[in-house]
């Protein structure tokens, strides 16, 4: 669970991205893990349209045959990030073509959609690019090949539409016009499925979280013939939970993992192991809330095994995959990782946008202050959330822990001051949805145990 101030969900950002291609190679970039969009992973240099970008014909050649306002902000935007004059670039004779490649729109249920129009600019010369360090971490010329051959080993986080233009780029070399690649979910019949990181299938399933969240992330996991894990289903009605048993059967399901034992991460599991006639597996905390919650009769028939931190659930790209405890949120969660934490599962730990809420009596803030330090040491590539997309590296643990910091010492100065927790939610949270502020408050109230657990009030 968690909260944000406001819902974006209908406003659609169009962007432009180049595609620099010299002898069989294409230039790609790998973005700053602290962007708030897409995080880490790697893609094509661009960025979004402005209102500022003309709408006037392009003069120079090539350019002039595009969309006026797409063709002044991709030369705007590749100034900026590579510091490149694709005008100057084309009069010199080192751009030999400027052409459209590809369009792709994010679906309907990412919180705010990019539609993205991608540009093939062939090269005679591979220009000097001079990398804007605050969008780019690192960036390569490689085949297309190359690039997708680390997705599939595990290490690249891409979008889906940037790895099929690289299969039809592979498949043709001089391609353009590939068209639109924007992913295509049947919702009517089944969940979406979606795969950031290669081996790690995520499936986002309308639950019965908070508003104005409306998904929960289940994940897939399992190499060819291992047991096949699904983690955290929680469909939030019959109809969702059929979707999602049509989009599972060419995959196979050997166990169900709960991570934790808030509602929206679990609903209909004891259905689904029934279906599947599988195991759940969950943490003794976790199994006695739901007991208690639901009655001894919840999961008649089916088989619970218990599960502790080291514990090895599947594998991944040969590695085994085994349990962390990482209570706070929730004193019986539990997340997910390979040996090489190459990426960790967090559950509520953290979402990519908005902050997790601490609940009382399960969720402790001074544990949770400690979870994040202990995930933070660990330092995983990339961070999976129940709530949002995948996220590289642990900057975001790290600034999540850093907000909540700095919240506690707001609270704790405005508590001395001789404010209710009223009029500190009223303070701190005066810009959150009136349907979130019960939630805000309970922050602030984990807040204050905390400081008076420490003496520090």
């Amino acid at each position: 669970m968690g909260m944000r101030s406001k819902d974006n969900r209908l406003k659609i950002i169009n962007s432009v991205a180049a595609v620099f291609c010299h002898d069989g190679n294409v230039f790609s970039v790998r973005r700053q893990s602290y962007l708030n969009a897409f995080p880490g992973y790697d893609t094509f240099p661009g960025g979004k349209i402005d209102p500022e970008d003309s709408s006037n014909q392009h003069q120079s050649c090539f350019l002039s045959e595009l969309d006026g306002q797409e063709a002044h902000a991709l030369v705007r935007e590749i100034q900026e990030e590579l510091a490149y004059d694709i005008p100057e670039g084309i009069t010199s004779g080192q751009v030999t073509s400027v052409r459209y490649l590809a369009t792709a729109l994010a679906p309907a249920l990412t919180p705010v959609r990019f539609c993205l129009h991608f540009f093939r600019i062939d090269l005679k010369t591979r220009p000097l690019f001079v990398a804007d360090r605050g969008e780019i971490a690192d960036s390569c010329w490689q085949t297309p090949q190359q690039l997708l051959n680390r997705f599939h080993g595990g290490d690249s986080l891409m979008v889906p539409p940037l790895r099929w233009m690289l299969e039809e780029l592979g498949r043709n070399p001089q391609g353009a016009n590939i068209g639109d690649l924007s992913p295509q979910f049947e919702e009517e019949n089944y969940v979406p499925l979606l795969e950031f990181l290669s081996g790690i299938n995520i499936l986002p399933i309308p639950s019965c979280t908070f508003p104005p969240e409306r998904r929960t992330n289940a994940f897939l996991l399992g190499d060819g013939d291992v047991q096949k894990v699904l983690v955290d289903p929680s469909p939030e009605s019959p109809q969702v939970l059929e979707k999602l048993l049509r989009t599972l059967k060419p995959y196979g399901v050997d166990a169900l993992f709960v991570t934790h034992h808030h509602r929206d991460h679990r609903e209909h599991v004891p259905e689904l192991a029934r279906r599947f006639d599988v195991p759940v597996w969950m943490s003794e905390y976790t199994y006695s809330r739901i007991v208690q919650r639901e009655g001894a009769s919840h999961f008649s028939g089916v088989d619970v095994e218990l599960k502790r931190e080291g514990d090895i659930v599947t594998s991944w790209k040969g590695e085994v995959v085994r349990v962390y405890e990482v209570p706070g949120h929730d004193a019986g969660q539990l997340a997910l990782a390979p040996e090489s934490l190459r990426w960790f599962i967090v559950g509520d730990l953290i979402q990519s946008i908005g902050s997790v809420v601490i609940p009382a009596p399960e969720g402790d803030m001074a544990t949770y202050f400690q979870t994040l330090e202990k995930i933070i040491d660990l330092d995983p590539a990339v961070i999976l959330p129940s709530h949002g997309t995948p996220m590289r590296s642990s900057l975001r643990l790290a600034a999540a822990l850093k907000h909540r910091r700095v919240r506690e010492n707001e609270i704790m100065e405005l508590h001395t001051g001789g404010k209710s927790t009223d009029q500190i939610l009223e303070i701190i949270y005066g810009c959150v949805d009136q349907r979130l502020r019960p939630f805000a408050l309970l922050n602030i109230e984990s807040h204050i145990v905390k400081l008076r657990q420490e003496g520090r009030l």
